[in-house]
This record gives structure tokens, sequence and C-alpha cells, in this order.
């Protein structure tokens, strides 16, 4: 069935939405035998996320109510937002300022197989829409796709057995790291001398090889590169296993002959192998050159293995369009183009940030603090005068990167983040293991026991199966919280379960405190932006430890990277109704301050606008719930987001 009105759909799978910032220096290609040469050609999207200020308005951004409106009948595109936990789409207009319906999706993530889940939530967000699958991408003229592939395979060790060949006599650059032992801790890891130590290895020291070649500062040859030793190189480091090369040598940013000689070597040498050039990162710094490449190395084939599966499998759900894959700068590069995987690396929580720019910015908000709990972590980046922070020296754990990106900073406290007794201190910890979405959290009845997060948030009566994309068991969370934490701990189960609670927001806290107060900035004159399916449950907690005085929770807020990623208009949409009370759809016992409360559940998309709540209460929206504790306030302006005021640290 043809889609009403149009020839064709747009289509963006939203991991990472679109940056502004500008690289206008050339690249160079990588190249590989395997599969097309990835290179850093980049094709930037060109479809606004939000207009400056609502048309058709008088008032100032700051007064003007704001709403997801439904896109008008034809093109849309889709966003795919894939992590840890669930991958979430949403569909909404090809072209900014359309009208018409807009379809959310959210699947659980399928861990060895992430197609499945991208289709699957592409399904449901059709399915929202009153469409089918392959109706949606039979129309399709264009999909976005931001990953997290490569970043999981990263943090988890399960990259490719990758080999690096670099100037002889500097083989050490990597494992010496320019001696830093601190670099990527935290400020309370940074003053203890036990967890000082140089970033971990993705590969042992006998794959690390030297050659014979040299290149000065100014380009020129100064030793030729001796090719047999390049040949013994490469067939030393396939015979040990290698299947993805890494090639840095010296100056290869003033002169990439040598190394573009070693690339050809490798093509005939080992011709499915993948190879990544340094040079392909026109900057100077020999060792972020060399991780960078490295890092580059052991994600591509993981990532080239995904986005060729993706390929086929749209193709053959009758999608004729071009598939583009979001990059953690901000931009999408186009597969024909393709780009280096390692600039993939971050794009979810980009594409949040850059989509809670232009948010703010209709607000009326120049100074904000972006944070997005999902599945596995707790993401936070800054805006500032109304543009969000780029590091130019950015890290991805404790790996340097030579490459400017959005910057987004990143600790392992989610909703799936496990709670555990350190054997040795036995102190509560949350984090940074995950359940992901196999096993998942004890109360998915998937297979899991150890209790998260969110079996604590269950556990509490924060949380119920309202509008969830899965059954939640609380018997179950109950059980996993008092057999791993509670008995150890000789707590109750209820506070127990708070102070899982509690700890993984004091991480939040500090995460937060990282990135403002340690620059330079006070939190106090920020506004918070809570984003992610879980933020709208903590945010109040967090916010208060920090000194925060108002937090906004964006429409669509558990779906709100991919909705970025998709380019969704915010603007002002109808007012519903007034009524004179609240809908209430159930009232829930909670436990807040050490007692169990009777909390009225109020159904979100339903409250009329200037509807002012008071905690405990919870608010329920698609996907998601925002908590109120006692003390906190929540108001509803007329477009659709809400505004909370935290009470008093818990």
């Amino acid at each position: 069935m043809p889609w009403p009105g149009t020839s064709s759909i747009r289509l963006l799978i939203a991991i990472e939405p679109t940056a502004r910032w500008e690289h206008s220096e050339p690249r160079q290609s990588t190249t590989t035998s395997r599969c097309s040469p990835w290179t850093r050609a980049a094709t930037r999207a060109k479809t606004a996320i939000w207009p400056d200020s609502p048309p058709g308005t008088g008032a100032s951004t700051a007064e003007a109510p704001l709403t997801l409106t439904a896109p008008a009948l034809g093109a849309v595109r889709i966003g795919i937002d894939t992590g840890g936990t669930f991958t979430d789409a949403v569909v909404v207009p090809a072209i900014a300022g359309g009208l018409g319906p807009v379809g959310q999706g959210k699947a659980l993530s399928t861990p060895g197989n992430l197609i499945a889940g991208v289709l699957a939530s592409v399904e449901a967000a059709a399915a929202d829409l009153g469409l089918t699958l392959s109706e949606v991408l039979s129309q399709a003229e264009s999909v976005d796709y931001a990953t997290t592939v490569g970043l999981n395979s990263l943090l988890t060790g399960t990259g490719a057995p990758i080999g690096l060949i670099t100037t002889e006599g500097f083989e050490a650059t990597l494992p010496v790291a320019r001696a830093a032992k601190v670099a990527g801790l935290s400020p309370a890891e940074a003053t203890e001398a036990v967890c000082w130590s140089k970033p971990p290895m993705l590969l042992s020291r006998r794959r690390i090889t030297g050659v014979p070649e040299r290149i000065d500062s100014s380009g020129e040859v100064v030793l030729p590169l001796d090719e047999h030793a390049a040949v013994a190189a490469v067939q030393s480091l396939r015979d040990d296993g290698v299947t993805s090369y890494a090639v840095s040598l010296l100056w290869s940013v003033a002169n990439p002959h040598h190394e573009q000689r070693i690339a050809e070597l490798i093509g005939r040498i080992h011709p499915r192998a993948h190879v990544t050039l340094s040079s392909a990162v026109p900057r100077i710094g020999e060792y972020e050159r060399t991780m960078t490449a490295v890092l580059d190395a052991y994600v591509a084939p993981l990532v080239a293995d995904e986005i060729e599966a993706l390929a086929n499998v749209l193709a053959e759900r009758g999608f004729a369009g071009q598939l583009r894959i979001m990059q953690s700068r901000g931009d999408s590069c186009p597969i024909g183009d393709a780009l280096r995987p390692v600039e993939t690396l971050q794009s979810g929580p980009v594409a949040g940030l850059l989509a809670l720019t232009k948010l703010a910015k209709a607000l009326g908000r120049s100074e904000a603090i972006a944070t997005d709990v999902g599945g596995t972590s707790f993401d936070v980046g800054l805006i500032t005068d109304g543009e969000a922070s780029v590091a130019r020296r950015p890290m991805i754990g404790r790996w340097a990167l030579a490459h400017p990106v959005v910057e987004v900073v990143s600790i392992g406290t989610g909703g799936g983040s496990l709670a555990w007794i350190d054997p040795v201190l036995g102190s509560l910890r949350v984090g940074p293991q995950s359940a992901g979405a196999n096993p998942g959290p004890a109360c998915y009845r998937r297979g899991g026991t150890a209790p998260t997060l969110t079996d604590a948030a269950v556990a509490l009566g924060h949380m119920s199966d309202l509008g969830s994309v899965v059954d939640l068991d609380r018997a179950a969370a109950t059980l996993a919280v008092e057999q791993e934490v509670a008995a150890p701990l000789g707590l109750s189960i209820s506070d127990a379960a708070d102070a899982v609670v509690g700890v993984a927001c004091s991480q939040m806290a500090d995460l937060i405190r990282r990135v403002t107060v340690q620059r330079g900035h006070d939190p106090s004159g920020f506004v918070m932006l809570a984003y992610g399916g879980a933020a709208p449950q903590y945010a109040t907690r967090y916010a208060a430890e920090v000194g925060v005085g108002e937090v906004v929770v964006p429409a669509a807020a558990s779906v709100f990277s991919a909705l970025g990623a998709a380019g969704g208009d915010i603007r002002p949409g109808p007012k519903p109704s007034s009524r004179s009370e609240p809908p209430i759809v159930e009232h829930r016992d909670a436990w807040f301050d050490r007692q169990i409360v009777d909390c009225p559940v109020y159904d979100g998309p339903r409250l009329a606008p200037d509807t002012r709540l008071e905690g405990p209460a919870f608010i329920h929206h698609p996907s998601t719930s925002i908590v109120l504790r006692p003390g906190d306030r929540a108001e509803i302006p007329a477009g659709g987001h809400t505004r909370l005021f935290p009470g008093p640290p818990s």
C-alpha cells in the first residue's frame, strides 16, 4: 500500500544526529580489500530538526508552548537509536514543516543480530501509523543509521584481532602512551595512586611490527620504504591470526605514500583483511593518530559486517534508496563513500545532544545540561551559549582520538546496570557491567537473575508494566534485590532497593559535576534536559544532588535520540480540552522516604495545559514514566514537554 499522497518515503535510522562541526581538511582513503574502501568523506544531513522559533506565533521562544506535531501524510524519515537494551525508532515527515502522524517504535535490542532489533523497532513505528514494514521500506528514499556495535565491541573487548605496522624504532609509541597514567580516569580515581595505569592495550606487543622507512616533517623521503621488510611483517602478522591492520608511520600526515604502499602489499598478501591508514587523520600527534588508527582497525570489521547485513536485509524487503551512517561528529556518510568506523562510536548519544541543542534554543535557554539514562549507560553533554560542546582531543574510555567529536561523556550506569557487592570493600556498587537486553533485568523474566537498577526501581514501585515493551515482574525484581543486595548488607528489601537507586544517582551526579563544576560552570545556572527511557525516572534525584532547579522532560523523551537523528519538528500543537482534575490511570504503592505511600499515576499525554502536580506521584508516558518524589513539583506547558522542579536531595 503506497503512503497516501507521496511517491517516496525517507527513512532515517538514527543512532546519532547531524552536527554542525565543520572540517575543511582533505581526507585520505583507507584501503581495504575485504569490503568497499572506508573514507572520511561525508555528506551532511540537510534537514532541520527544529526551527529556532515556532512559526506563526509572536511570543518569544521562552514563552511559546512546544509539542511534537504530526507531519502531513507524505514522505517520511525514520530515526533509529540502537542501545544496549532497547532499539528505538521514530517516523517523522521528510520535509521540515510537514504535518501528519508521528510514529514511535521500541523493541528489545538483539545482541548477536542487531539487525533483528532494528527491523522490529521500525516495524513497530510503522504499525503506529497503520503501515507494515514492507510498505514503509518500499517507499523509503534514504536510511540514516547510527550504530553502537563498534563502541560495544570496544568496551567489551570483542573487536577484531589487529596488528600494527609502524616505523622501525618507534614500536613503543602505543605502549608508552605519552606516559599518561591518569588520562581518562575520573577525578576521584586520578587522586588514587592504585588506579594509575596506562590505557589498556588492544593488541599484544608481538603484533606491533616496525619496518625501515622514514619521512620528515616536510614530507620528504629520508629513507625509502623497505618493501621486503614490509612483506615479511604482513606475512608474520597474518600467520599470527591478524585480520585487521593499522598502519601508522612517522609523518605520514605530510606524505602518505609509504602507508599507501603498505596497504597495497597487504591487499595482495591478505586480500580479505581490513586496513586502516593513520594518514586518513590529517592531524599532527603521533600517539593520538596511531591510537585512532588502531581503534578504527579494531572495530571496523564488525561495523562493516553489520552495515553490509543491514543493507542486504533492507534491499530484500524492498528498500532501494540510499543507506547512510551517522557519525560522532553529527553528520552522516553514505555507504558508497563509506566512513571511518571509529567515527561511529558515540553516534547515538551525539544525536540526542544535538536534538536537545535545537530544543534548548527553541525554549530560549542557551545554557543546558543534557542527560540521557539508557539501558547500559548514562550520557552527559553540555550546551553553552546555545551550542553543544566539541571535544578537540576526545577520549573514548581511556583511549585518545585524533579527530574532534561532539562531546558526550559517558559512564556505565543505566537501567540494566548490575547492582553488586564489592568482595573486597563490602560496599554496594552499580555498574559498569550490564544485563543488556539478553538476559536483561530479572523483572524482564528472560533468564536474568542478577539485580539491576531497573529491578530496584520496580521493587520500589517506581515502575510498572503500564505501556512497557515488556511485562515487568515485581516479584522477580524483589527476589533478585533481596538475595544479592539486601541479605548480604543486612537491609530490608526496600532499603536495599533504595540504596541501589541512590548509588546510581550519586554516580550520575558525580559525572554531571565533572562536566560542569570542574570546568568552571555552576550547575544551578543551567536547565537540565532529561531524555532516554530511564532519565525521567531519576532526573529530579540527580538534579537535586547537583543543585539544578529545573528539569525539562521533552515530548517523546524515551525515543529522543532517534527523533534527533530523524530531524523531527517540535512546534506549537493543539491544546487538549481542559479538565477540572488531571486524569489518574491508577494508584500504586511505592516506597518514598522509608515508607510505603499510595501514589497517583497520571496519564501524561492527556494532562491539560497548565496542570500542576506535586509528588509523590508518577506521570506515565509511552515507554517511560516521570517519577515525582515528595517535594518535587511538575508543570505541564501547552506543548507536551514537562517542567520539573526538584525538591530537596533524597
